[in-house]
């Protein structure tokens, strides 16, 4: 590699990294995750109990919004109740705690780009060569999710749709394994 090539990949590393940082430890983060735990006995208490932040229980998470919201429209009205602000954090730690994933939010989002607005869960960074954009386009090739947009997948699949979607999202953690499909 020459010296140009690689003093672009450690900047794209900083740069990377600096942003990682900023999105991992800041205000709003912190004021998120604290309402939404101090808000979660009450949630679990008014949605039958029992919670224990298992990959199994994603499956009762799915029912809830399924019963619970009836479209996309519905979900946006609805975005920010304790309904469904603690369905996205629990959905959250469920793949912190099965995937050790990591909590992040924009510190200072932008009105362009609402999803700089939602909290979402990533693996971390000191993870980021286990992942590879196939195409070679993103450096940062982490799988990440939005709790939020994967309640929207759900609505927008429909109640037809077989149970267990939020749960195979956990699927997307594992890393990359260096092989490209086809080779022997």
């Amino acid at each position: 590699m020459s010296n140009e090539n690689q003093e672009y990949e450690d900047d794209e590393h900083a740069v990377a990294e600096r942003i990682d940082a900023a999105h991992a430890d800041n205000p709003r983060l912190a004021a998120w995750l604290r309402e939404q735990r101090d808000r979660f006995d009450g949630w679990s208490r008014d949605h039958g109990g029992g919670w224990d932040f298992g990959e199994r229980s994603l499956d009762r998470v799915e029912a809830l919004v399924r019963e619970h919201l009836t479209s996309v429209d519905d979900l946006f009205a609805r975005e920010h109740t304790p309904l469904v602000q603690v369905a996205c954090w629990y959905v959250g730690e469920v793949h912190n705690r099965a995937r050790g994933t990591e909590w992040r939010m924009d510190p200072d989002p932008v009105d362009s780009h609402p999803w700089s607005r939602r909290p979402y869960v990533i693996v971390p960074f000191a993870r980021l060569d286990e992942y590879r954009d196939p195409e070679g386009i993103d450096y940062d090739a982490r799988p990440r999710h939005h709790p939020l947009g994967s309640f929207l997948t759900l609505l927008r699949e429909g109640p037809a749709s077989a149970l267990g979607a939020l749960r195979a999202e956990l699927d997307d953690y594992a890393p990359d394994t260096g092989e490209d499909e086809g080779e022997e």
